[in-house]
């Protein structure tokens, strides 16, 4: 018999038995989340159709998503709704694979080559707007480092035009830090926007329940998001998703 999985309006599946105590074990299915087999017109819960196996025990729920709230089936093939259920990421669909490449290696590579960074920052962004067609982190994020790039010429040309005037000289530095403060913050609007396409795409037509730390973000962003692009990716190699810390 093939199962189904249900999480708000979408439905996903079909799936067999054993898959689904795969899914489980992995984390990807809660015990609470719904199922119904076909043929069945009602939902249960996921535990009262793979019986007692040896899975990891799901987080706590809310108080009305308690074992109290579900109550006993009325038949074989009827059973009662509970009144909520857990948010568990849905098993792998179909979807662009992200840029596997370890963060560390990043890292690495850009010790030594400092504009490889800001390079796989943007192979990062391509991705994003891969999965998000509308999401437009990508063109601040090159718009940002463009304009960056244009602050120091500006802070060049000044520095030749007032060669030998020390007292203009200080007043050469405003429009350089004007432009770079500009390039900068189009860079920073820009990342986030790549971590809000994430989070809408992992959570809705991929949902594996991501989620991404602000200050993670603003601080390490490149080296943040590939952590979770090469996790993604094994998940979808290897049908197993490493639980996020």
């Amino acid at each position: 018999m093939k199962y189904y999985i249900q999480r708000g309006v979408n439905e996903y599946g079909p799936y067999t038995l054993a898959e689904l105590q795969r899914y489980v074990a992995q984390g990807n299915i809660l015990l609470t989340d719904l199922c119904r087999g076909e043929g069945m017109t009602d939902w249960a819960p996921v535990s009262q159709v793979i019986g007692n196996i040896p899975v990891a025990a799901p987080p706590a729920p809310e108080p009305a998503a308690s074992g109290a709230a579900y109550t006993a089936p009325q038949a074989t093939t009827a059973y009662a709704t509970p009144a909520a259920y857990g948010a568990a990421p849905a098993p792998a669909v179909a979807g662009p694979v992200p840029p596997d490449f370890h963060w560390a290696l990043v890292l690495l590579v850009g010790f030594f080559c400092g504009i490889f960074t800001l390079v796989w920052l943007v192979i990062e962004a391509s991705f994003v707007r891969k999965i998000r067609p509308n999401n437009n982190g990508m063109g601040l994020l090159i718009a940002g480092m463009i304009t960056q790039f244009v602050s120091f010429f500006v802070l060049m040309i000044a520095a030749v035009a007032l060669e030998g005037r020390q007292d203009l000289q200080g007043i050469a530095v405003i429009p350089f830090l004007l432009v770079l403060f500009v390039g900068v913050a189009l860079q920073i609007v820009g990342i986030f926007k790549m971590r809000s396409g994430l989070l809408e795409y992992y959570n809705t037509v991929e949902p594996i329940n991501l989620r991404l730390s602000g200050v993670m973000t603003f601080f390490f962003s490149v080296y943040y998001f590939q952590h979770h692009f090469t996790r993604i990716a094994r998940w979808k190699n290897t049908g197993y998703l490493e639980p996020q810390q």
